[in-house]
This record gives C-alpha cells, sequence and structure tokens, in this order.
C-alpha cells in the first residue's frame, strides 16, 4: 500500500475490503459486475471514505484495484495453489514419485524442481488459468538458466499447477489449454481452494 498510510490503517482498510470482496463473490464476478464492486468500494465508508483522507480522490479507485484486490487475489491464487504439494502433483500428474531439489524465489516463487529417485527432472510451475502462459515461460526460464537440469538431451518433463479461482472455466477452456500445452509436451493441473 502506499507510503502515506499508517500501517493500522492499510490493515483495517484490507480486512474490510477482503470481508466485502468474500460476501460479494468477487473472485466469481465478470469484468462489468468487478467494475461495480469497485466503485461500491470507493463510495464505501470502510474502504474508499478513509482512503480519502490520505490519498486524493482521483486515485481511490486505482489505489483499490490495484494495491487491494490485486493482493486479495493473488492471496486466494497462493491458498488454491498450495492445496497440493509439487510432490503429490508430480504423482497424480506423472505416477512418479519425486522429491523437491530446488523452489522458486521472487518471481520465480511457485515453481519447483523436483528428482525422482531414477533421476527423473521434473519441473512444476503454478499460475492462474488466465496466465498460464506466464507458468511456462516460468517453468521454461529455468531449464534454459540451469543446462543441468537437461539429463541426456532430455529436458524435465513440466507441469502447470493452474488455480480455478475467480475463474469460470468451461470444459472446452480447459480442453483447450491442456491441447495447447501437450502440444508442446507439458501437462496441466488445475487446482481451486
Amino acid at each position: 500500500m502506499a507510503n502515506t498510510l499508517p500501517k493500522n490503517v492499510q490493515a483495517k482498510i484490507r480486512k474490510a475490503a477482503y470481508r466485502k470482496a468474500d460476501e460479494f463473490g468477487y473472485m466469481r464476478c465478470g469484468r462489468i459486475e468487478s467494475g461495480k464492486f469497485i466503485d461500491t468500494l470507493v463510495e464505501d465508508p470502510e474502504v474508499g471514505c478513509v482512503l480519502t483522507e490520505y490519498l486524493p480522490k482521483e486515485r481511490v479507485r486505482t489505489y483499490i484495484k490495484d494495491g487491494v484486490l490485486n493482493a486479495y487475489t493473488k492471496k486466494l491464487t497462493k491458498k488454491a495453489l498450495a492445496t497440493s504439494s509439487p510432490e503429490k502433483t508430480v504423482n497424480d500428474v506423472f505416477c512418479d514419485t519425486a522429491t523437491v531439489i530446488q523452489k522458486g524465489k521472487g518471481k520465480q516463487c511457485g515453481l519447483f524442481v523436483l528428482r525422482s529417485e531414477a533421476g527423473k527432472i521434473y519441473v512444476v510451475s503454478g499460475g492462474t488459468v488466465l496466465k498460464w502462459e506466464t507458468a511456462l515461460r516460468k517453468a521454461l526460464d529455468v531449464i534454459a538458466n540451469e543446462p543441468n537440469l537437461t539429463i541426456d538431451n532430455k529436458p524435465p518433463l513440466i507441469c502447470l499447477k493452474l488455480s480455478l479461482e475467480g475463474q469460470a472455466l468451461t470444459e472446452a477452456d480447459k480442453k483447450h489449454i491442456i491441447a495447447a500445452l501437450e502440444a508442446v509436451g507439458v501437462k496441466a493441473a488445475f487446482c481451486s481452494a
């Protein structure tokens, strides 16, 4: 949140906005409903009205959208991705047992490299169904930057663990993502909290 907001005010605003987002079903609404919800938060006495004490009125909506609700969606996505471990994902998708040998940090958070007893290398990269390409890029980046993960000219097997939180994904959408990834030898696993 902005530097001008005291920490206790930031916490109260987040708590109120998160509660209202849960009640509204923010993660399941479309773009139009989302915009209307943000408008209600701008006028809300616990959220927008408090923010106007610290920010110019024209920045309040952007702050709520980018500072508060973005953090809210990331929190719920992280929760969904944590519902199964990378080891379980490898077991479910590849029918193999593997141990994590590397965890991504910073921008690579949600990325895991695993090795089976037989020496097979797996990369599990977490993301959202809307931005599955980003999860794929993270997996490919780690493989390109660490040539020791490629053994006998065989690159690691990749699985994207994709959060369904807040997405109204049809079976056709899922099949499309699976087919697109299978075309390049990548598996997909879907999860929700």
